[in-house]
């Protein structure tokens, strides 16, 4: 993928991906370089924001939400800085991708652009309790035979059958920038399978389901797949962006994760590890899996690049160190650097006793609310018959361990269910820098580990595009023309252990 050794040639094709975190964004821009003959591309990051929720209101216990108008105006400052970085190199801007987080949602009227009451509630707000309200209405298997998700009550259909008459057209976070920028309304068919309302087979929303929640006074935008185009920039987004014109836009695999896998392929026997604020383990697969076995496993079927399914299992990430990162801050009165944090443990002498540190399960629903990390973390090891982790670093160690941990189960999770021999595990994702977890995995999994690379959504953002505006043929000649994509690519050896 990305190359960065020399600058591409005058007048090379540029491409904008905007990659969309839970806690951070960036705009990266592409650039292919067929000055030698065999193309070559160079990805380069331009802009990048923190990004997290806010409280919706100052009252006590308010519902969190993500602050759409900063969320808008940053990806509106990167693009700017992508079509400045393009014209440096003698290039124009030919279009703009944006894939984010799934699940979260915005019910907005009918009309161009964004409107200024367009609002997006957090995820991490949603109460367990809505889960059994929405399976009383529509039964566990019948939703999952259905969309091939199990009950979360993250998921967008319990969250919007928990909600007060709900009307309006639902568009999910990539496709509400989209119409920012372009005034076009739809709906992309990897982000729209995060939602539990999609058909997981005909690829369509599922009407039965949506009738039996409540749901039909909402506009669901008609399903398009990835790498369709979705028009031009505005006429005042254009302005904004100082561009010399239009710039097409195109519906990516707006999924960070479809977009972060894009280069899995059904049988490669290869478990990736999309390892962020959220860590998803999963496989690429033909045909959904939708058994009692993988029900009762909580694994997702969600659509991929293409005709495949991402047979998925969601866990918690490395949201668990940086919130723990940030009340540690907030009680010391200093600024502490969750990667630092990992270093220091990482050199740190085991315990002792001279065991693991710690082990919890980085699945459980009592995760997700923000605050008291440590503490939840603590009593979480208690209740499994372990001591409480020591200290910072050894919190920190036993949140590397936990998610090693978990990935190592998911090898196992993935071969009794789908019936396919796991022989790798591939790390990408801002997970992939920590040396210290993949050495785990690797020690854990018994398997060689591949790590990188980091900016792997928006890699796979790009892909989309280049093969959607026909600069190749195809996902796979794309990455065969990239390289070592968004950085560096480590290897770690099966069995190896944590380096001291």
């Amino acid at each position: 993928m990305p190359t960065t050794d020399r600058p591409a040639a005058s007048g090379a094709p540029a491409y904008a991906a905007v990659d969309l975190g839970a806690s951070s964004g960036r705009v990266m821009l592409g650039l292919v370089d067929r000055s030698e003959g065999s193309p070559r591309i160079r990805m380069t990051e331009v802009h990048r924001f923190a990004n997290g929720p806010r409280p919706a209101s100052l009252a006590a216990g308010a519902t969190l939400e993500w602050d759409v108008e900063r969320l808008s105006g940053e990806t509106l400052e990167g693009l700017a800085a992508a079509v400045r970085a393009a014209e440096a190199e003698g290039a124009t801007l030919n279009g703009i991708g944006i894939d984010s987080w799934g699940v979260d949602y915005a019910l907005v009227p009918s009309g161009d652009g964004l409107p200024a009451v367009a609002r997006v509630d957090h995820h991490r707000g949603a109460e367990p309790s809505w889960v059994g309200e929405a399976a009383a209405v529509v039964g566990t298997e019948r939703a999952y035979a259905a969309t091939g998700i199990p009950p979360q009550s993250i998921n967008t259909s319990v969250r919007l059958h928990a909600a007060t008459e709900p009307v309006g057209s639902l568009l999910l976070v990539p496709d509400l920038l989209v119409r920012l920028l372009s005034g076009t309304v739809g709906a992309e068919l990897t982000i729209a399978s995060t939602t539990q309302l999609l058909d997981v087979r005909s690829g369509e929303w599922s009407r039965p389901l949506i009738e039996a929640w409540g749901l039909d006074r909402i506009d669901f935008p008609a399903i398009v797949a990835p790498g369709t185009p979705a028009g031009v920039t505005l006429p005042h987004i254009t302005r904004r962006l100082r561009a010399a014109g239009p710039v097409p836009v195109y519906r990516v695999a707006e999924h960070d994760t479809a977009s972060a896998m894009a280069f899995a392929a059904p049988g490669d026997g290869q478990l990736i590890v999309s390892s962020g604020s959220w860590s998803l383990a999963g496989i690429s697969v033909a045909e959904p899996v939708l058994t009692a076995e993988a029900l009762a496993a909580g694994l997702t079927n969600e659509r991929g690049v293409g005709d495949s399914t991402l047979l998925l299992r969601n866990l918690a990430g490395l949201w668990l160190l940086t919130e723990c990162a940030r009340q540690w801050s907030s009680e010391g009165g200093r600024m502490l650097d969750p990667v630092e944090l990992v270093r220091e443990a990482s050199l740190a002498p085991d315990d002792a006793a001279g065991g693991r540190p710690p082990v919890f399960d980085v699945g459980d629903p009592r995760l997700l609310a923000p605050g008291g990390m440590p503490e939840r973390i603590a009593a979480l090891c208690v209740e499994r018959g372990q001591s409480p982790p020591e200290g910072v670093l050894g919190t920190v160690r036993s949140i590397v361990e936990s998610l090693a941990t978990a990935y190592a189960e998911s090898v196992e999770v993935f071969e009794r269910v789908a019936g396919t021999r796991i022989r790798s595990v591939r790390i990408v994702g801002g997970g992939s820098r920590n040396e210290l977890l993949c050495r785990r995995t690797a020690a854990l999994t018994g398997l060689p580990v591949v790590a990188g690379p980091a900016e792997a959504s928006a890699f796979g953002n790009l892909a989309v595009q280049l093969v959607a505006a026909g600069e190749f043929a195809s996902l796979s000649d794309v990455y065969a023309a990239g390289g070592s994509a968004g950085g560096a690519i480590a290897h770690y050896e099966a069995g190896e252990a944590a380096a001291r």
